[in-house]
């Protein structure tokens, strides 16, 4: 009898734990609903789970480098950057996937809480955005150009491009700051494009 108490008790708890690991599972696989109200997107999540921080200004979407695209295991998705918010002189450019209205991914940032002053000055623009395999895995990797403004020296005003890599492994994407370091060190700043970045990287 004491034997088959230990056994009830025993697959009680086990069950505790697998019902406690599924509702964990269930709240990371809810998808992040978007809607629109006086030009936020704000990312909501679905009765019943804590409410995303996550909020996208409209007005900060940059229209004519987000672009809608097919990648591996995301099918078709809209590649959105993301502006600066107003006023905030050293936050950077940021990156996220969408689809059907929903916030499915944010990419990774380049500094410590995407911030600028200790890496390239201030934001300017996003020049071009490539999709292309850069590391021969028959994945779309992501290649951005970014302008940043460093108001040092006589050309201080003059934009300046820099690199950002994402590698794509299936259901994310890496930040590749390695070969980020390599084309800042060996590329020079007129040849920093989509093109000619891919041609470096293959003959690596």
């Amino acid at each position: 009898m004491k034997k088959k108490m230990m056994l009830f008790a025993a697959a009680l708890l086990c069950g505790c734990l697998l019902a406690g690991c599924q509702k964990s599972k269930a709240d990371q696989l809810n998808p992040v609903i978007v809607t629109s109200e006086g030009g936020q997107i704000k990312a909501e999540s679905p009765s019943g789970v804590s409410q995303s921080e996550l909020s996208l200004d409209e007005k900060r979407i940059i229209p004519d480098q987000s672009f809608d695209v097919e990648l591996f295991d995301w099918d078709d998705v809209k590649f959105i950057s993301y502006g600066p918010e107003a006023g905030d002189d050293f936050e950077d450019v940021s990156f996220y996937l969408m689809k059907d209205s929903k916030v499915i991914y944010s990419f990774p940032y380049y500094c410590e809480n995407n911030k600028t002053d200790t890496y390239a000055g201030l934001f300017d623009s996003v020049e071009s955005v490539g999709f292309r395999d850069v590391n021969n895995d028959n994945l779309k990797d992501i290649i951005v150009i970014i302008n940043y403004i460093t108001g040092a020296g006589p050309q201080g005003m003059v934009p300046r491009p820099r690199a950002r890599i994402f590698l794509a492994d299936k259901k994310e994407f890496h930040l590749a700051k390695d070969l980020i370091e390599d084309l800042t060190e060996n590329m020079d700043e007129k040849d920093i494009n989509i093109d000619d970045i891919c041609e470096y990287l293959k003959n690596k």
